[in-house]
């Protein structure tokens, strides 16, 4: 029988460190977050701009985030990660989806959270689960039924290795060694050459390829001077891969404090409400680093020129150190998207469809970005893009959608010379 639960204790698990944040309750219908005592006196600012701390509770307000406040949000799944929960909840607790409040969510979230945070009391599911045996093409297939509508012997896995990560495609967390090629969805030992790493599957109806090519997207991020993690395309078989990223969030066993920027703002990410000036404006203040705001900058030009329009608040994010500085943290979901109707999630300078080099130059001279090193990043990038077109085809990209992105990238390329 279903029993809602009522509180929820939030933990900050950074650096090895478990402290009490405060608790998630329910007012009437609302989630509403209060900080402890304790981590008020001297606790760290998690999230300074819109949830300082302070005694008063916070509530969210947002319907797409279950309305809880932005710090709490950054830690629930979107789109994949809710459709396991969904499944679960209802195949295992008798209970519809909206039966199922957000602190149940957050609480079968538990300890596997992206970042730092940890939510209890928490369904341990690791008695009756075995997640040490599962396989890429296993949890491949699995994945596949799952989007076609149907239920998979291995839901509860499913929930354990995948229900926390961000984005609509499917995921898992594993462990895994490039050198030697081990992976292994069991977390709870410790191999000493394995990290951790976030491994992204296509979505229903997508070519295999779309994994190679962000894989590709990935080596020329780094060409173009990103801070991108060390990632891997694994091929699994005819019609089946997937797209692995060490994860940023994990160093050796510690846990880092990982805040979106839509959480930082408290804004809903669905709806295109920033644009990139007041995103380097952010890191500005956040981090307090030129080095930091030319670093945004160019992962915006990156962006504009391989036409990456799925430009969101949820995918640009900050992190902290275990003294509270905030820095940049790597990029990740660096891939081909055409955009809603064509248009850039955030707009530059005004523009969100076509950027030109005057937009993309305005953009960095309200940033207070010098124009010789911003021409010199759009350059850079440029160059990464023109080299990427020579060699595109000598890949196995489905060709409609290496047209795609070739047409695309070389309209984007045309744009920098005017």
């Amino acid at each position: 029988m279903y029993q809602p639960i009522s509180i929820v204790n939030v933990y900050y698990r950074g650096f090895g460190a478990k402290r009490l944040i405060g608790k998630l309750t329910m007012d009437g219908r609302r989630p509403t977050f209060g900080y402890d005592a304790a981590w008020l006196a001297d606790g760290l600012e998690l999230s300074p701009i819109e949830m300082p701390l302070r005694a008063a509770p916070y509530y969210g307000t947002h319907a797409s985030s279950h309305y809880l406040c932005g710090l709490l949000s950054d830690s629930l799944p979107d789109g994949w990660g809710m459709l396991l929960m969904d499944r679960f909840f209802r195949k295992f607790m008798d209970s519809s989806a909206q039966q199922v409040s957000v602190l149940d969510r957050l609480a079968y979230i538990g300890d596997s959270a992206m970042g730092a945070l940890s939510f209890e009391p928490e369904h341990d599911l690791s008695d009756t689960i075995d997640t040490g045996e599962l396989t890429l093409a296993k949890l491949a297939a699995a994945n596949q039924s799952i989007l076609s509508g149907q239920d998979s012997d291995i839901l509860a896995e499913l929930i354990v290795i995948g229900g926390s990560p961000q984005g609509a495609r499917p995921k898992a967390l594993v462990l895994y060694d490039k050198s030697s090629d081990f992976i292994t969805t069991d977390l709870t030992r410790d191999y000493s050459s394995a990290t951790p790493w976030l491994i992204k599957f296509p979505a229903q109806s997508e070519h295999k390829s779309v994994c190679l090519l962000e894989s590709l997207y990935a080596d020329m991020a780094k060409q173009s001077g990103l801070n991108m993690p060390a990632h891997h395309y694994f091929d699994i078989g005819e019609k089946s891969a997937a797209f692995g990223v060490e994860r940023f969030d994990r160093i050796g066993s510690q846990r880092v404090h990982i805040h979106t920027l839509a959480g930082l703002l408290d804004i809903d990410f669905r709806i295109p409400s920033i644009d990139y000036l007041q995103y380097l404006r952010c890191v500005r203040m956040l981090t307090q680093s030129q080095v930091a705001v030319e670093a945004a900058f160019r992962h915006a030009v990156f962006n504009v020129i391989f036409n990456n329009k799925d430009d969101h608040s949820k995918n640009f994010s900050f992190m902290m150190d275990e003294t509270g500085r905030w820095s940049l943290s790597p990029v990740y979901d660096i891939a081909y998207n055409s955009g809603m109707n064509g248009y850039h999630q955030m707009d530059v300078a005004g523009e969100a469809r076509h950027p030109t080099l005057s937009h993309l130059l305005k953009l960095a001279k309200l940033a207070d970005i010098k124009q010789n090193k911003a021409q010199a990043i759009i350059e850079q990038v440029t160059s990464v893009a023109k080299d990427f077109l020579t060699m595109i085809n000598d890949h196995d990209i489905e060709k409609e959608l290496s047209n795609r992105v070739i047409h695309d990238i070389e309209a984007n390329i045309n744009r920098m010379a005017s």
